[in-house]
């Protein structure tokens, strides 16, 4: 095999939708749902049995599965025990849109916290936005890492009988110092959306030890098997369906696996970056890349033109990768609804990470030689497309 077909076979071979995986599976537990005609989660067991596996896996006293992680968050800002002068919320610079579209949807007012290098804002970033007025802090593990300040964030929040809300949409198999993240707030939020590691096109789940806070959850949101808190202002419905949780639940038992996969060709990749002179700093360092769910290699470039021409090379060689660059969603200056925004303390369209694809030995340093070719490349600049 020559050198070309070498690199399209690997290219070909790539699975980058995980969910993929596991859809023999997920085929088998659905027709079974939609045989049995119980497709809404009062009346079925799938959801109950995904809320309770997900918990146990954390750690947690309970889950609350939802139409979507968005929809998980808002329905939480709602639940929580605050003062009405409490109307304000204290986000990360790097988050999807939908973070402060639900604190605005939940009655309150979005404060954006600056990040660092490693895309999460520290202590020092997130306290001088803390007030009276401050009902909660969300914090994002973004790009399947940890956030690094987390036990620092939640213990000084904490003294402050501020709420910490965790936001780990992106974090599934994500660790720190040990536990899961997912394990040191009041509350958190995980996602099932298309591109998570568990996939069923929408969902989410909240999990807390609060059994108070659940019941509420579950009442508010739709469970109408609960009744209603006699302060609330309503019953919605922001409930995961039985299809959706069926869906999940295969993924779940795979989600070990996978990530120990995800892992060994995570640390070729980290190998290759680090060696390459283009790079600044990558993320994560080998020694801690165990911490990570293994989806992702994130790296620092010289500049934005470097990051720009990085991408459009990767783009033409058929590697998954994200670039930052003007209009993303993921960042704050793009969203209109937080004007004026912080003033970030670093350059984020000089980052760019690597999707870690599930990939057969046979493949692999074929596909590493992709990724080093365009490293290679580093005359810098190009359109991205």
């Amino acid at each position: 095999m020559d050198s070309l077909t070498r690199l399209h076979a690997a290219r070909d071979a790539a699975v980058y939708q995980y969910s993929t995986l596991t859809a023999h599976a997920q085929n088998a537990l659905v027709a079974k749902v939609l045989a049995s005609g119980d497709l809404g989660m009062i009346g079925g067991h799938h959801v109950h049995d995904l809320e309770r596996r997900v918990a146990e896996r954390l750690s947690r006293s309970g889950a609350v599965a939802t139409s979507s992680a968005t929809t998980g968050i808002e329905l939480l800002l709602r639940c929580l025990p605050t003062r009405p002068s409490q109307d304000r919320v204290v986000i990360p610079e790097v988050c999807w849109i939908s973070v402060p579209t639900a604190v605005r949807r939940a009655g309150k007012a979005p404060v954006v916290a600056p990040v660092t290098s490693d895309l999460t804002p520290h202590w020092e970033q997130i306290e001088p936005l803390i007030g009276e007025n401050t009902a909660a802090v969300i914090l994002a593990h973004v790009r399947g890492r940890p956030a690094p300040d987390t036990r620092r964030i939640a213990e000084e929040l904490a003294h402050r009988g501020v709420a910490l809300i965790e936001d780990c949409a992106q974090a599934w198999q994500v660790t720190l110092d040990g536990p899961h993240v997912g394990t040191h707030g009041i509350a958190a939020v995980f996602s099932t959306q298309t591109h998570k590691l568990v996939a069923t096109g929408e969902g989410g789940l909240i999990l807390a030890d609060d059994i108070d806070l659940l019941d509420r959850l579950r009442a508010i949101g739709g469970d109408t098997r609960l009744p209603l808190p006699n302060n609330a202002d309503g019953r919605g419905n922001d409930r995961m369906s039985e299809l959706t949780a069926a869906s999940a639940l295969p993924q779940l038992d795979n989600l070990d696996w996978l990530t120990s996969t995800l892992h060994e060709l995570q640390l070729q990749l980290i190998d290759v970056l680090e060696g390459s002179s283009l790079t600044r700093q990558v993320l994560p360092e080998r020694v801690t890349a165990r911490s990570s769910n293994g989806s992702l290699v994130g790296m620092w470039l010289p500049t934005a033109d470097h990051a720009r021409g990085l991408a459009n090379r990767l783009f033409r060689l058929g590697v998954r990768h994200w670039w930052p660059g003007p209009g993303d969603s993921h960042i704050a200056e793009n969203w209109r609804l937080t004007r004026p925004a912080c003033h970030g303390l670093v350059d984020l369209r000089c980052y760019l990470d690597i999707q870690v694809p599930v990939l057969g030995e046979e493949h692999r340093a074929a596909y590493l030689e992709l990724v080093d070719r365009a490293l290679h490349d580093d005359s810098g600049g190009g359109e991205h497309r």
